[in-house]
């Protein structure tokens, strides 16, 4: 019988609470015998808030064995970086427990030295900043993995897909394909770059040459293609290329392109501690200045306020640096 230590952090993401402990109750339901037990933890136990406001009530951390433990983390991990987590996940993990971590989750795991053997997915949002910050530890742009020791979500929906892996690993494939078709869901089939995922479903459904060209310019955010290149690698012509942008998008593709440079540089801005000049950089942006007002005219205010306004936003409310061009 499991017993999985779902330990919450400030902010907590409640969907992929819901999305951890809903299946594992399926799987009891689905079973003869209950087969799995789970509890909530935080490093001093009390009630903890979920990101959008929803408290639950916690246990402190103790020296219970957990087959699983699963970090939930989501806005500011930084502030659950302290020592006596990080020192109870190392023990937790050298006493053999399957070990997990959801959306920045990452991010502690990486200050525990727990990612220098084993990658773990992070959200696209905080994945490049995670990079430049923890060159020694390993991040994966996938929405989730998982291995006999390891598991790890991006967040989101794909907290799913890594419970189900669980289920497999512990109870088999047709269980965890019994409990994915009683929640009606159809797990993801998708194994490639988080930022791709739209590219290769609605994009591609619209047309395959566009979602090629917008694959493009995600793979060189940092050293931006000319346009003409693009279309060239896509194998049609300038003009049809604008055409299918304008037509689908309803931008034109250089526009497109600059946007996408510039949702990945707000993203830097709120999840990294990069300086402005080498966020620019990052972004293919090699003037500062032109940088800095392409900046200003997307989002109304400079770099350097907008990364202040972030950390001062309250805590149950979370930054939103995604600029949703992509959910066109």
């Amino acid at each position: 019988m499991p017993n999985v230590d779902i330990v919450l952090t400030e902010n907590f993401p409640v969907l992929s609470l819901t999305l951890v402990t809903e299946p594992l109750r399926v799987a009891n339901r689905e079973s003869v015998e209950q087969i799995w037990r789970w509890r909530f933890l935080s490093l001093e136990g009390g009630m903890m808030l979920s990101s959008s406001g929803m408290p639950v009530d916690t246990q402190p951390l103790d020296e219970q064995r957990a087959d699983v433990v699963l970090v939930l983390s989501s806005y500011f991990p930084e502030r659950s970086v302290v020592r006596p987590l990080l020192s109870w996940l190392q023990a937790r993990a050298r006493g053999g427990a399957v070990m997990g971590c959801v959306d920045t989750g990452a991010l502690i795991f990486a200050e525990a030295g727990l990612l220098s053997r084993a990658p773990a997915a992070v959200h696209f949002e905080a994945l490049r900043g995670y990079r430049e910050k923890f060159a020694n530890q390993m991040f994966a742009d996938r929405l989730f993995t998982f291995s006999d020791t390891r598991c790890s979500s991006a967040g989101g929906v794909a907290t799913f897909d890594m419970t189900l892996g669980l289920i497999t690993h512990f109870n088999g494939r047709d269980l965890a394909d019994r409990v994915a078709e009683i929640l009606t869901y159809r797990p993801t089939e998708h194994d490639g770059p988080q930022q791709r995922l739209l590219t290769d479903t609605s994009l591609k459904r619209l047309d395959r040459n566009l979602s090629k060209a917008v694959d493009l310019m995600l793979s060189t955010l940092d050293q931006p293609m000319t346009i003409e290149e693009i279309a060239d690698q896509v194998g049609i012509s300038l003009w049809t290329l604008g055409r299918l942008f304008k037509r689908y998008l309803k931008e034109t593709p250089s526009a497109y392109y600059r946007g996408l440079r510039l949702a990945e540089a707000r993203n830097l801005l709120n999840n990294s501690a990069l300086r402005v000049g080498d966020i620019s950089a990052l972004c293919g942006f090699e003037n500062p200045e032109s940088f800095a007002r392409a900046y200003r005219r997307a989002y109304g205010v400079s770099a350097s306020a907008d990364r202040r306004g972030a950390d001062q936003t309250p805590d149950n409310a979370k930054p939103n640096p995604s600029h949703g061009r992509l959910r066109a």
